[in-house]
């Protein structure tokens, strides 16, 4: 039997007798794509670049999607911008105006949000700044075959995009606004009643003011009861965007839930304050004016929050919220985006040069071991096929 091995001389030589073989099925491949890459119908792309607003104030993050500022800022992230694009809000604002529906041609609402998606891209560019990446652009592109339709569509995303953002922060400062004020009218009548109940007791037992002694326990829970106030107003907003089964709502009212058993192991009666009092007061009688004191110094830090945040609140409800700063509008696009027809032929042309030159090998092997036990194998796989080309009403053309 001949040896397998060849050298180079003999690959050479071999491409070189098939060369016509090779040169056709290459030819036929690069002419036949050329042909698919003429039918295959041109789509065009339109770009917007689009600046996010600036965030301000002191935000709360609740995951990458949404943060919510209590102190006035916007109700929406930035990197909540891009999860807002791909809603279902913003897909029935846009299919209201271009019809959608009618113009990807699909049964349903379901399967034309898919067709959206896929004629939507969005590139972001990034800023790096102590290891938090923040976004400093958006570019947004839309794919269709009409080029007036592309340029449409990106504008309409960007103007409804805009419209849908304004119209979250300004029902999330409506809703933080009103929140405030009716917490603050509720603490205030609160607070007054407290005032009046440290008072009659003051007067009806003699007992000073004890502020001093009790100062660390109050500013304890003044802090404490300033980061519930946080914790509530983010919540409440939360509940007004989400639903219950939201992650991040369910996160916020975690968090709330464990502010307040810290607020109810601190009003639990405690040794360490009732030996804080004066030696003269009986026991019971500190521990309850220590109550009503911390009550009340609660009960003002609260106010002292409250009123804080309304009137910052009140300032943003009052301030225009800021938008989307268009750089570049989607333009109508004159040289289409796809197909690549010099890459579809380039790639047809290499895949076909490939797969030819393993059929040369293969036809080359054949003929190398032919007449030997290694063609055994080969002869029994022929007569199978033959034999499954028959049952499948194939006939064997007669030579």
């Amino acid at each position: 039997m001949t040896s397998s091995t060849k050298s180079l001389t003999d690959h050479i030589l071999l491409w070189f007798r098939n060369r016509w073989l090779i040169v056709r099925v290459v030819f036929i491949t690069a002419v036949l794509s050329v042909i698919v890459s003429l039918i295959i119908p041109k789509t065009y792309r339109s770009t917007a670049i689009v600046l996010p607003p600036a965030e301000a104030g002191s935000q709360f993050p609740f995951g990458a999607g949404l943060m919510l500022d209590v102190f006035g800022a916007n109700e929406v992230s930035t990197a909540a911008l891009v999860p807002l694009l791909k809603s279902r809000n913003l897909l029935d604002r846009v299919d209201a105006r271009l019809d959608l529906v009618g113009h990807y041609e699909k049964d349903d609402m379901e399967k034309t949000a898919k067709a959206f998606e896929e004629h939507l891209e969005i590139e972001l560019e990034t800023e790096e700044s102590f290891a938090m990446a923040t976004i400093v652009a958006i570019a947004l592109s839309a794919l269709d075959k009409d080029p007036q339709f592309a340029a449409d569509l990106v504008n309409v995303v960007v103007e409804e995009w805009n419209d849908l953002y304004v119209q979250i922060n300004r029902e999330g400062a409506r809703l933080r606004k009103h929140y405030l004020e009716e917490n603050l009218n509720e603490t205030r009548v609160t607070l007054a009643q407290a005032e009046d109940s440290l008072r009659k007791f003051q007067e009806k037992y003699g007992i000073a003011a004890i502020e001093a002694q009790v100062e660390g326990t109050v500013m304890s829970v003044m802090q404490l009861n300033e980061k519930i106030i946080n914790a509530k107003v983010t919540a409440d907003v939360l509940s007004k965007i989400f639903q219950p089964s939201h992650p991040e709502l369910k996160r916020a009212r975690l968090e709330l839930q464990e502010l307040l058993k810290q607020q109810q192991d601190l009003k639990q009666p405690n040794d360490d304050v009732a030996l804080m009092l004066p030696l003269e007061l009986a026991p019971e009688l500190g521990l309850v004016y220590t109550r009503l004191f911390r009550d009340v110094k609660t009960l003002e830090a609260i106010y002292a929050v409250l009123v804080q945040q309304y009137e910052q609140a009140k300032m943003q409800a009052m301030k225009d919220t800021p938008s989307f700063r268009v750089v570049d509008h989607g333009k109508v696009p004159i040289k289409k985006y796809k197909p690549k027809r010099a890459v579809i032929v380039v790639m047809a042309a290499i895949s076909a040069l490939f797969f030819a030159m393993i059929y040369v090998y293969i036809i080359d092997y054949i003929q190398l071991v032919k007449g030997t036990d290694d063609y055994r194998w080969i002869e029994e796989i022929e007569t199978k096929l033959k034999a499954d080309a028959q049952k499948l009403g194939f006939k064997q053309k007669k030579r």
